[in-house]
């Protein structure tokens, strides 16, 4: 039985993926303390699979990513990686049960050409002055063992429950997010494989501010799911994450992120398809 991942599983750790042929890789698939599996977790053990395959000096620059059923707590998972082309990779992950996602990652190509960016970073308060994640599981009054191996540190909304929007009214959830503990720093593929984990954690709850209470009678699932990496870099401090959901049809709801380190510089955009259905 796999050990449950908690607040305390080292990142580092948590995500793994081994070598067992050629384009062929296995992993577990994590068994959170929280009751189930993450497919933030699926997303970046595939991604942290095609990095690997592609070797030493591939920088992830893109996911693009299709949840197709799920997969059990513990699950082995079996990863077939297929190139595509000099700068992608393909990814097909499934268990016992059947397919559970098919990934097709991108990777930086050498050239120049222009850079430029024009937004900035959010106006908030400093990481070190919010209060940390446990201290918010403790006030909001919901169990720490719903925290993961990333740490975060709220400053909009400032508590839970989340307040609900009027129409028309936009939706913001932002905050800080690092890994809890500090992860190799010769391992880039591992840092980026981080930031997809990341990339979907607490992604809902910028759908949670738009419903406000009416959300807790629903269940949110995953279904498309894509990032792109403007800053390839190692993730070693706090970086702002700001996540809004202002569109859905029918429980159909896109989300959309971005990823600021703390001088500004824009290292990612994220963009989730998600279902929303009544409980």
């Amino acid at each position: 039985m796999a050990t449950p991942i908690g607040p305390e599983t080292p990142l580092a750790r948590c995500l793994t993926v081994a070598r067992s042929g050629d384009g062929a890789w296995t992993t577990e698939v994590g068994d959170f303390d929280w009751g189930g599996s993450f497919a933030g977790d699926l997303l970046a053990r595939a991604a942290l699979a095609a990095a690997r395959d592609a070797g030493d000096g591939a920088v992830l620059a893109s996911v693009q990513a299709h949840f197709l059923g799920s997969a059990a707590p513990g699950a082995r998972a079996a990863l077939r990686v297929e190139p595509l082309g000099s700068d992608r990779r393909r990814v097909a992950l499934a268990t016992d049960a059947g397919p559970a996602l098919e990934l097709v990652a991108g990777f930086a190509a050498p050239g120049g050409g222009p850079s430029f960016q024009v937004d900035a970073l959010p106006a908030i308060a400093a990481p070190e002055t919010l209060p940390s994640d446990v201290e918010l599981a403790r006030a909001d009054g919901w169990p720490a063992r719903f925290l993961a191996p990333i740490e975060f540190r709220r400053a909009e909304p400032r508590a839970w429950p989340f307040p609900g929007a009027a129409d028309g009214e936009p939706t913001r959830w932002i905050g800080w997010l690092r890994p809890r503990a500090a992860l190799p720093v010769d391992d880039l593929a591992l840092h980026a494989a981080a930031l997809v984990f990341a990339s979907d954690y607490r992604s809902h709850w910028g759908v949670e501010v738009r419903l406000g209470a009416a959300f807790q009678k629903h269940v949110y699932t995953s279904v498309d799911h894509a990032l792109w990496i403007h800053a390839p870099q190692p993730w070693t401090d706090w970086w702002c994450f700001a996540t809004h959901a202002d569109v859905a049809r029918d429980g159909r709801v896109l989300t959309l992120r971005e990823v600021w380190t703390r001088d500004g510089v824009r290292v990612a955009t994220i963009a989730q398809h998600g279902r929303v259905e009544r409980g």
